[in-house]
């Protein structure tokens, strides 16, 4: 049986869709934030939908000090042709995903299923397929497409091994049980 965690209420925001967001969280933006529910976001997290729409689906789990924030590309503009300007790409997080601690997500894409250690650097535009596993301290360059059902480490990560076919369903299960199981004192 999963542990029981038990966090102190008056610490956390919880809206009606079971969002619980740590009050010591910076979010920015919130207009262009749209989290489908039931998801944690712990202490010192950062998710800065003020630079561009944030999409977040159920059972995400967000430990301390992590970083969320929209990636970016360089254009032009039909203005000034000659003159580059920085756009702000949408970030999108499917369902059952777990990023550990003191990690920087500027990704575009995170699949379903996918968990991200701690310490992680996950660059500009880069699009993790689902089922997928980013271990610990491991820094994804930019532009880095990491295909489903693998697993991803180093400095810069590469390619490791393909992760077993039980992958979605260990993770759905343990963060439903995650988030059954995080429940305020008593």
């Amino acid at each position: 049986m999963d542990s029981i965690i038990q966090y102190d209420k008056s610490e956390f925001h919880e809206t009606s869709s079971g969002i619980k967001i740590s009050k010591k969280s910076i979010i920015k933006g919130t207009e262009q934030i749209n989290v489908s529910g039931r998801c944690i976001f712990f202490n010192d997290v950062i998710l800065r939908g003020d630079l561009a729409k944030v999409s977040i689906g159920k059972y995400l789990v967000v430990h301390e000090k992590v970083t969320l924030k929209p990636s970016y590309t360089y254009g032009y503009t039909k203005e000034s042709p000659t003159k580059k300007v920085i756009k702000f790409l949408p970030l999108m997080i499917s369902d059952y995903v777990e990023i550990e601690s003191s990690s920087i997500i500027q990704a575009t894409k995170i699949g379903t299923c996918t968990s991200i250690g701690k310490n992680c650097y996950i660059s500009h535009r880069c699009i993790i397929g689902e089922n997928s596993i980013i271990l610990d301290d491991s820094i994804l360059p930019p532009d880095t497409v990491v295909p489903a059902n693998s697993v991803y480490g180093g400095r810069p990560a590469v390619y490791i091994a393909e992760t077993p076919e039980s992958t979605a369903i260990i993770q759905k299960q343990k963060l439903i049980n995650f988030y059954k199981n995080f429940v305020p004192k008593s």
